[in-house]
């Protein structure tokens, strides 16, 4: 078996992803802005055995809010 991982800039660049790309935005509603990379393991005979999407995180909501206090801003 062989796992690979690439960042989506990669998978534009080379056209290599298991997944078509479009897949994401248009059937998940998920913007590619918000996915970092894919890494997928296929067999030897090329059956994709799994695929898994790596999302950026969302910034600290916690740390947002705590520097809103500390600033005197609106809390959300």
């Amino acid at each position: 078996m062989k796992t690979t991982t690439k960042t989506v800039t990669e998978l534009i660049e080379n056209n290599e992803s298991p997944l078509p790309l479009a897949v994401i935005p248009n059937n998940m509603g998920i913007s590619l802005s918000n996915v970092d990379a894919l890494t997928w393991t296929r067999q030897d005979d090329g059956q994709l055995v799994s695929l898994t999407i790596h999302f950026v995180p969302a910034p600290n909501v916690t740390a947002r809010r705590q520097d809103r206090r500390a600033s005197g801003g609106p809390v959300r």
